[in-house]
């Protein structure tokens, strides 16, 4: 759904989903493309919305985005609703998961 949001919006997700089967494809062919990724979110409280452009987080994202390049993907935006920020990470490599998203919030922290 790119071509709509950047980030995943379960709506979103599910109005694409009914059109699709309106369309006459079956759900049972249409979900034997998903391909499931295990998914990690963090969401750190913050105090101001700037401190996503802190250098020290900035380079840590950097460096995060660099190790799992190939291999997964990696979100961290500002919360759109709430004075947070959110990390989220994909990969199969579960271990390469867990240590760039906590690079990463150990530096917003």
């Amino acid at each position: 759904l790119g071509k709509f949001a950047t980030t995943g919006d379960g709506l979103l997700v599910a109005l694409e989903t009914l059109f699709s089967l309106r369309k006459g494809k079956k759900a049972s062919e249409f979900f034997k493309s998903f391909k499931k990724t295990p998914q990690l979110l963090k969401n750190i409280d913050i105090k101001d919305r700037k401190i996503i452009n802190n250098f020290e987080i900035k380079r840590s994202i950097k460096l995060a985005k660099k190790l799992i390049k190939g291999q997964g993907r990696i979100l961290v935006r500002n919360s759109g609703t709430e004075l947070k920020i959110r990390v989220m990470a994909e990969s199969e490599n579960k271990v390469l998961l867990y240590k760039c998203v906590n690079m990463i919030t150990k530096k917003i922290k």
